[in-house]
C-alpha cells in the first residue's frame, strides 16, 4: 500500500512538473471602449480638369556693348525705349510690359589661348523685357519687334492666368464625387455615416507644380498663317481625394 501512494505521489509530481514547463495561455479580451469603438469607412473621388494655355510670355533681352559704362547704358535705353514703342504699336497693352533691373558687367579681353585677362575689353549693359499677351496672334508680331529693336535673345513661354481658381475648382469636384460615392455606397448597405475623420489628397499632372506649359511651337513664324495651337497640347489637372467616415451606430 505504502509503495503504491509513493508511485502516485511520483507520477503527480512529474504532471505538475510538465504543467509548469508550458508558457501560460493569455487570453485577450477587448476592453468596452474597443467594443463600442463604431466602423469606419474610406472612398476616394477623382476629379480632372483639361488646362490649355491662356497666356504667352515673352521674354527678350536687349544688351549694348562700349568701352565707357554710362555710353552703353544710354545705348541701352535707346534700345529699351525703341522696343516699347514697338510692341504698343503691335497691340501690346503698357501694362503688359515688365523690365528687370540694368545689369553692366565688364568684358575682359581673352589672351592668345582664350582665357580672360584683368583688361577689360568693354561693358555690357543689359536688361530683360517681359511682354504678355493672350492674344497668340501677336506672337510673331512681338517678336519681330524685339528683333528690329535689337533684341539679343528672345523666348516665349505659355502659362493659365488662373490656374489657382482652376485647381481650387478641381479640388471641389473631386470632394464631391467622394462625397457622392459616401453617399451611394451607405445608401446601399443600410448604414449611415458619421464624422468625417480623415481626408487627403493626390495630385497628378504636370501643372500642380510647374508655371508654364512643357510643350510649346518651336517656329512661331510658321505659325502665323497655320492653325496649330501654340502653347502645346491641352494638360491634364488630376487630384485624387480620399475621406475616412466614422460609421454612426445602428439604433
Amino acid at each position: 500500500m505504502m509503495k503504491k501512494t509513493l508511485a502516485s505521489l511520483v507520477l503527480a509530481s512529474s504532471m505538475l512538473a510538465g504543467c509548469q514547463d508550458r508558457p501560460p495561455q493569455v487570453i485577450a479580451v477587448p476592453s468596452l471602449a474597443e467594443v463600442d469603438r463604431p466602423g469606419q469607412m474610406t472612398v476616394t473621388g477623382q476629379a480632372t480638369l483639361e488646362v490649355s494655355p491662356d497666356c504667352a510670355d515673352m521674354t527678350i533681352t536687349l544688351s549694348a556693348d562700349n568701352l565707357k559704362p554710362g555710353t552703353a547704358a544710354k545705348q541701352l535705353e535707346q534700345k529699351k525705349q525703341a522696343l516699347i514703342a514697338a510692341l504698343l504699336k503691335v497691340g501690346v497693352e503698357t501694362g503688359d510690359v515688365k523690365m528687370s533691373n540694368l545689369q553692366l558687367d565688364p568684358i575682359y579681353e581673352p589672351n592668345a589661348d582664350g582665357w580672360a585677362t584683368i583688361k577689360v575689353h568693354t561693358y555690357r549693359a543689359q536688361i530683360t523685357v517681359t511682354a504678355t499677351t493672350k492674344d497668340f496672334t501677336k506672337i510673331a508680331d512681338i517678336l519681330d519687334a524685339a528683333a528690329s529693336s535689337g533684341a539679343s535673345s528672345m523666348s516665349t513661354q505659355f502659362r493659365r492666368s488662373d490656374l489657382p481658381e482652376l485647381k481650387k475648382k478641381v479640388r471641389d469636384m473631386a470632394l464631391a464625387a467622394a462625397k457622392d460615392k459616401a453617399a451611394q455606397t451607405a445608401k446601399a448597405l443600410g448604414i449611415k455615416l458619421g464624422r468625417v475623420i480623415s481626408v487627403g489628397e493626390n495630385q497628378g499632372g504636370y501643372m500642380w507644380s510647374a508655371t508654364y506649359f512643357p510643350q510649346a511651337v518651336a517656329n512661331v513664324a510658321e505659325s502665323r498663317d497655320s492653325h496649330v495651337a501654340l502653347g502645346g497640347t491641352l494638360q491634364p489637372l488630376t487630384l485624387d481625394v480620399t475621406i475616412g467616415f466614422e460609421l454612426a451606430k445602428q439604433t
